[in-house]
């Protein structure tokens, strides 16, 4: 393990194969590739936790489908869209599920979040030594 100290109130922790999180946030598990997608039972739900974190938007323009209302349309198109059919052309959404999440998983799908605002009111703020132009 490898400590950085960044300034004075933060100390940056290197511990690579380290994945610190509670039983409760079993997706967040998965989409930090903690888990095989191989090895999920239900690979749906996990898609659930994406596409509240990624915008329908984007997940539109990356898998040229049309607008979806919730999960199992968002599955049922992106299946059809890649020729993940059953027999009797019924979408497989638990493969379509799958390559969704491994999607996420190698980068494809882009997905940020905003960072936090540095006046968390931390004695010492970085922002008293950062001038600010218009």
């Amino acid at each position: 393990m490898q400590e950085i100290k960044l300034d004075r109130n933060i100390v940056l922790i290197d511990s690579p194969g380290v994945v610190l999180a509670s039983s409760e946030n079993a997706d967040s598990l998965i989409l930090r590739s903690a888990i095989r997608v191989e090895e999920l039972a239900d690979p749906v739900r996990p898609v659930e936790a994406l596409i509240s974190r990624i915008g329908k938007d984007e997940l539109i323009k990356f898998y040229r489908i049309a607008q979806f209302e919730n999960v199992d349309s968002f599955l049922g198109q992106v299946a059809r869209k890649r020729g993940m059919l059953q027999n009797g052309g019924i979408a497989n959404t638990d493969s379509a599920a799958r390559a969704v999440i491994r999607d996420y998983m190698n980068g494809k799908l882009k997905f940020c979040t905003i960072p936090p605002n540095m006046n968390t009111g931390l004695e010492g703020d970085m922002d008293d030594d950062v001038e600010m132009s218009d």
